[in-house]
């Protein structure tokens, strides 16, 4: 018989990939496919993980295991955020739009049950360092397969779609250069674990060839996405990753801090600098306009002002998932209407994760959402010092897991989540559960 257990793990390598799939015979090409890969193969890992506890002999042991799961803080404060974003969904203007959401977004309290569906069976089948290998992997597979389809669309290649190289910045197969800087971080993130934890006595090996080269395709992809929020995240990730070796490793404390100041002063000078001559000539120096008084920062305060402002009219549970345009409908700030300037810019949502949350689930969505980076720290601070995997990690790789939410968290203040970046959230946030676990809890070796 089929070990429905092993087959539910394998159906969980595969949302990673649908970030390259592009549906051409739909509306809106970039989305609608990736939703239904991602929906269909987890629905398939429940199914088969469903069978497994109904028929594999060893179903005690994973009951076991997932009882104890639910005890644990971080499967805690990810449910109780779902749990509440369906609440909020509940007692939304328009409950069946905020659970179902439309044909272009897909997401949703439908999405998002999928999404902790996914989080709670990485964390009770993933037991081995192995298995989150072998994950990252296949997202490193998919990531290069999104960068392929972009830089295929670049060259003009038909049937792809996409802008030329140089007539626009770089999308890949997400089809928003926003989220292509984004999730190119997170591809940054899976390849220098990798690195540190698989290949860290084989630097010059095969693997670790090709996890540079991958590490370098997907820089690239960053650097022509050219994306704002993405780099100033990028920016926060390094000096998190600075910090933490400051604050746990002493003898390079001083040396760690001039990097670190060094880093700082370099990104304001090109920051302050934006509109020199010499700064205008760097490839890719988008990155480095920064200001609070260009146009799309100024179109997002309106927008997180009509936020504030429908917020205060619902504040508990908000208006719903999905329903932030009828906010936008009703308490629009009159400053962003420009007649002179055309119409301008059609907003669905609020472009910060934050406000997001805080219009559509109201204070308690907000605050759980919180909740889950809170008790990620702090399991984290907790676990580095106890008997748990972390505490067994090198300092890279945890300063890695300790960075890596930083630039999510960040450029998440001017842009909203997709569920490609939900994704890759969910994920991390799994991989942390199981590192904060104690040796005792597992049965197996860890390989590295």
């Amino acid at each position: 018989m089929i070990n429905g257990f092993k087959l539910s793990k394998f159906f969980l390598l595969l949302p990673v990939l649908g970030i390259a799939i592009v549906s051409s015979g739909t509306l809106f090409p970039f989305i609608v496919g990736k939703y239904v890969w991602f929906r269909t193969v987890v629905d398939l890992a429940l199914i088969s993980f469903t069978l497994g506890l109904l028929f594999h002999d060893g179903n005690n042991a994973v009951w076991h295991r997932l009882r104890a799961l639910l005890r644990e803080p971080l499967v805690i404060a990810v449910t109780v955020f779902v749990g509440i974003f369906l609440l909020a969904c509940t007692f939304g203007i328009n409950p069946s739009f905020s659970f179902w959401s439309n044909f272009e977004r897909g997401e949703g309290g439908l999405q998002l049950l999928h999404f902790w569906l996914y989080f709670v069976l990485l964390v009770t089948l993933f037991r081995e360092d192995k298995d989150w290998q072998r994950l990252f992997g296949f997202a490193l597979a998919g990531g290069l397969l999104m960068a392929a389809y972009g830089f295929m669309a670049g060259v003009g290649v038909q049937g792809y779609i996409g802008p030329r190289f140089g007539a626009d910045r770089f999308n890949g197969s997400i089809g928003n250069p926003a989220y292509a800087a984004a999730y190119a971080l997170f591809m940054l993130f899976y390849a220098g674990y990798l690195l540190v934890s698989k290949y860290r006595h084989k630097l010059l090996s095969f693997g670790a060839t090709a996890l540079y080269v991958l590490m370098a395709i997907f820089v690239a992809v960053f650097w022509l996405a050219a994306t704002r929020g993405a780099f100033m995240g990028f920016v926060a990730s390094l000096i998190g990753f600075l910090g933490y070796f400051i604050y746990t490793k002493k003898h390079w404390r001083k040396w760690l801090l001039a990097v670190a100041i060094v880093v700082v002063v370099a990104v304001g000078a090109l920051i302050k600098f934006k509109d020199t001559p010499l700064v205008k000539s760097i490839p890719g120096s988008r990155l480095f306009d920064i200001s609070v008084t260009a146009q799309t920062f100024e179109d997002r305060t309106y927008m997180w002002h009509t936020a504030v402002e429908g917020f205060m009219h619902r504040p508990l549970l908000g208006w719903g998932p999905e329903n932030y345009l009828q906010v936008f409908d009703r308490y629009m700030d009159i400053g962003y209407f420009k007649p002179a300037a055309g119409f301008g810019a059609w907003f669905d949502r609020a472009h910060s994760i934050y406000f997001d949350y805080l219009v559509e689930t109201g204070i308690l969505g907000l605050l759980s959402y919180l909740g889950i980076f809170v008790v990620f720290y702090w399991q984290f601070v907790k676990r580095s010092a106890g008997h748990s995997l972390l505490a067994s990690r090198s300092a890279i790789e945890r300063g890695l897991l300790f960075s890596v939410l930083f630039a999510y968290l960040v450029q998440g203040i001017v842009l909203f989540d997709v569920s490609p970046i939900y994704m890759n959230v969910f994920i991390i946030l799994a991989f942390g559960a199981y590192q904060f676990e104690s040796h005792a809890g597992h049965e197996v070796k860890h390989a590295h």
